[in-house]
């Protein structure tokens, strides 16, 4: 029974999200708003999902860089297994992508 919380995707505690938060933050200077952090257990270590907001003029290369380096970042984290990070231009607008019956 102890073990099932690892199995079964539960959130990381609050301390943790906030640790997570503040190292993204605090990667680049360019990210303007950070609109999800998440983390949930994938056995002993922590899958982590984040969506981050850049400036909307920024050249693609330079965005695809900031995202793929604070991904390398967060996996060098001995408790993460695996991050995705999600760039954006605005966080107006809804976060799932779920169709609609």
């Amino acid at each position: 029974m102890e073990n099932v919380g690892t199995l079964i995707g539960k959130s990381a505690p609050a301390e943790y999200l906030t640790k997570l938060t503040y190292l993204i933050w605090n990667h680049q200077e360019e990210i303007q708003h950070i609109d999800t952090v998440r983390a949930y257990t994938f056995g002993t270590h922590y899958f982590v999902e984040v969506d981050i907001v850049l400036p909307g003029n920024m050249p693609l290369s330079q965005a695809h860089n900031i995202g793929e380096s604070l991904q390398e970042k967060l996996e060098q984290l001995p408790e993460v297994e695996r991050a995705f990070v999600h760039v954006d231009f605005e966080f107006t607008h809804r976060p799932e992508h779920k169709a609609e019956v």
